[in-house]
């Protein structure tokens, strides 16, 4: 790899891996349910000592336990800190931060910063959980419902801004912004996890213009954990965006170079 290019890959939900000089941060790691069309391969998420995790819920958090070795930091709030121990991961692994925190691993500056999860309403929870979908497959829909249920965000999103190499990458783990705070603009790029409720492409530009980065990475618009997930279009934004910034849509695996 150039000594100054940083490589992104994609692996479905907001799994991404950040590579560049000697450094890899892998983001929000997950394997999709077994029942899901997308596969990621067991050893993708090898080599990667270093996990930031957005928030708590399950299609974040969910598959840390299996990715996780001796020598492996993952950095997190309380809460998921508090259900990454529940669910088997050694404390030894854990590196509990909140908004503020900044962080040096390898090549990349590391800055937290104080986000917010996508609100979604009663009726948009009873549609992802009653639906003609669901009742086709109800094999193992509580079990489902469990984890996801499981594992919770308590206002305790983070947003990141990773810096190095010439590079400035902006991360969301989910697709909104605390009113409050004065993020960084112009990242290269910064990552928009395209799932939740209607007016998306609303969301996602209103998002753009508070940060004005130079590119956007969808990431979560994919169908991971069916029956609950579903694809999303994208189209509508990747329109309204055409004459102000680049926006990426990777394959499953698939990378991008800045």
């Amino acid at each position: 790899m150039d000594e100054n290019r940083i490589e992104i890959t994609w692996y479905g939900t907001a799994s991404v891996r950040i590579a560049g000089g000697s450094t890899q941060l892998l983001i929000d790691p997950f394997f999709p349910f077994p029942d899901s069309k997308i596969k990621v391969p067991p050893d993708a998420y090898d080599h990667c000592s270093h996990i930031l995790i957005s928030h708590g819920h399950f299609d974040h958090i969910g598959s840390i336990r299996e990715i996780v070795s001796s020598d492996t930091s993952v950095y997190c709030t309380k809460t998921p800190y508090r259900t990454l121990c529940r669910r088997g991961v050694d404390k030894r692994n854990l590196k509990q931060i909140k908004a503020g925190s900044v962080i040096t691993v390898g090549d990349f500056k590391i800055t937290a910063y104080k986000g917010k999860h996508i609100k979604l309403n009663a009726f948009d929870i009873l549609k992802a959980i009653f639906n003609m979908r669901v009742m086709r497959n109800r094999k193992g829909f509580f079990g489902k419902l469990f984890s996801f249920l499981s594992c919770t965000e308590k206002k305790e999103s983070l947003c990141y801004l990773v810096e190095g190499l010439g590079r400035r990458i902006f991360i969301l783990g989910s697709l909104a912004l605390a009113e409050d705070i004065d993020y960084p603009k112009g990242a290269d790029i910064a990552f928009f996890p395209y799932q939740g409720p209607d007016e998306l492409c609303r969301i996602a530009v209103d998002i753009y213009g508070r940060l004005r980065p130079e590119a956007v990475l969808l990431t979560h618009f994919d169908d991971t954990f069916p029956p609950f997930s579903a694809e999303t279009d994208t189209s509508d934004f990747e329109e309204r965006m055409k004459d102000r910034a680049a926006v990426y849509k990777l394959r499953h695996g698939g990378t991008l170079d800045i």
